[in-house]
């Protein structure tokens, strides 16, 4: 997990933190900002412009990236807004500020994951705040933040939801998701048709894993991310991102349509 804050004006302050999570494995960070005053009703209209310019601005950097688009699921939003309203109202700040993890939330929430992404980040300011102001500093903020930037630009989720929110109309907590739902989730299918044991490995978003694969052995199994399937020893590698067969023979690792 990544942290980076910055000092945007002397009376602006803004912290963004990122985190990955899949099959449930994620890192920790929880801090405690300072609470700024009473509780207050924010602008709900403002804030709802500045959530769904997020998301369009999120597709036009997709975009901009030769990326599909992601779509606003309501149960990755639930989750978003209960968390963002959480971190307002507690002053609690982290991925598991409030005793889950991400993955955590969005299943509550009623989302069934395959892979869930999550970018967080505050701003304080003690001047005026504008629906722009708010826009510029958490998407461009995230943009140019590699790992927020990784999860705005992960070729692989298919969802996303958003929730700003505040209690006191100074300090505003956003919360992008992006999640790839378990439905979503692929099946590879690989054969050896050779008279030798083979290993295989296999690599997705910098884990790499080995498989024996005895003759005649059929391995089955599922994935969520993007995976580069080789024998070790070659250099030749098969990408799979969707349902596939696949057969060893003495060529190498070949596509079928069996």
């Amino acid at each position: 997990m990544y942290h980076t804050a910055c000092s945007i004006s002397l009376n602006l302050f803004l912290v963004f933190t990122t985190m990955t999570v899949v099959s449930g494995q994620e890192g920790q960070s929880t801090s405690s900002i300072p609470a700024t005053g009473k509780a207050t009703a924010g602008s709900s209209n403002m804030i709802a412009e500045v959530e769904q310019a997020i998301v369009d601005q999120t597709n036009e950097f997709r975009k901009s990236n030769q990326l599909d688009a992601v779509q606003r699921d309501e149960h990755l939003t639930q989750a978003a807004k209960k968390f963002a309203e959480f971190m307002a109202r507690t002053s609690k700040y982290g991925h598991r500020a409030n005793d889950m993890t991400p993955a955590e939330r969005a299943e509550a929430a009623g989302y069934d994951y395959c892979i869930v992404r999550e970018n967080i980040a505050y701003r304080t300011n003690s001047g005026d705040v504008s629906a722009d102001s708010l826009i510029e500093v958490f998407v461009q903020g995230w943009i140019e933040s590699p790992p927020h930037r990784e999860n705005m630009l992960a070729d692989y989720v298919t969802h996303t939801g958003v929730a700003v929110a505040t209690t006191d109309d100074v300090t505003y907590y956003a919360v992008q998701m992006f999640g790839r739902p378990k439905s979503a989730a692929f099946r590879l299918k690989l054969t050896n048709e050779t008279e030798e044991t083979k290993t295989i490995e296999f690599r997705a978003n910098d884990r790499q894993d080995e498989v024996e694969l005895q003759p005649g052995m059929i391995l089955t199994m599922t994935r969520c991310f993007p995976t580069k399937v080789s024998v070790a020893g070659s250099e030749a590698t098969t990408k799979i991102k969707s349902d596939a067969n696949l057969k060893l023979t003495l060529k190498g690792l070949v596509k079928s349509s069996d």
